[in-house]
């Protein structure tokens, strides 16, 4: 790669419409049919295929090296995105750093901003046994909201009083921390916890627990009850075998 149309003067602009994100490189490149340069009325003039890769420019939160730092994907097939074009006049090297938002044909059921950001909870959440409903307060520009394909949401509300962290997944497991600093876990499938040493839970407050089936408890060594009060067992039967 040679240097010298490299610099501001170099530089040319661009906006396009991602084409094809299927980098065998895997280095998060994509092929982008930009304005002014490629022919975006027909389309077989140059096809998806012909248009050169376009090299991501990540924030420098990222290190970029050494498996290191945010993965360069994310960006689809569909999306506006802005660059420039490091070798100017040539237009083979283009480089994107921007993706665009927007209102498709004005109809805000197409809005792209995640509904979440935009005051609008529209997460189906059926409540279970002692679940409270959701925190969720949000008012427009004050809740960070990720996003994916598959539906999955991590939000970090900053809303003035009403701030909030919430991570879902998109079949409804999902935790969330509220302005009080409560926090809800809730797991619609099964559930593991696997500690390699010791575990100490300390509770300032009462534990309540209610079981729809069984409980089976297995200990190796030795089991030890210590209650300074008073001990209830109800159930029709008890049976203890050691």
């Amino acid at each position: 790669m040679t240097t010298k149309n490299i610099g501001s003067e170099g530089f040319k602009w661009f906006f396009g419409v991602v084409e094809d994100r299927d980098d065998p490189l895997k280095l998060g490149r994509v092929r982008i049919r930009i304005n002014t340069v490629h022919n975006t009325e027909n389309k077989q003039d140059i096809p998806t295929k012909s248009l050169p890769w376009a090299i991501p420019l990540v924030p420098i939160i990222s290190s970029s090296m050494s498996e290191v730092g945010l993965a360069p994907v994310g960006v689809e097939v569909g999306s506006t995105v802005f660059g420039f074009f490091m070798d100017s006049a040539e237009s083979q090297m283009p480089v994107y750093f921007g993706s665009m938002f927007g209102i498709p044909d004005r109809d805000p059921k197409l809005h792209d901003v995640p509904s979440q950001a935009r005051e609008m909870n529209t997460i189906n959440n059926p409540q279970l046994g002692p679940e409270p409903e959701s925190a969720y307060k949000s008012k427009y520009p004050y809740n960070k909201v990720f996003k994916s394909e598959s539906g999955h949401i991590f939000e970090i509300d900053d809303t003035p009083n009403h701030e909030r962290i919430n991570t879902r997944h998109k079949m409804g497991t999902y935790t969330e921390i509220d302005e009080t600093g409560r926090r809800v876990d809730k797991i619609v499938g099964d559930s593991y916890e696997i500690v390699a040493k010791n575990k100490t839970v300390y509770i300032q407050g009462d534990v309540n627990i209610e079981v729809k089936g069984n409980v089976n408890v297995n200990v190796s060594g030795t089991y030890t009850v210590q209650s300074a009060g008073n001990m209830t067992f109800k159930a029709p039967r008890i049976d203890f075998n050691p």
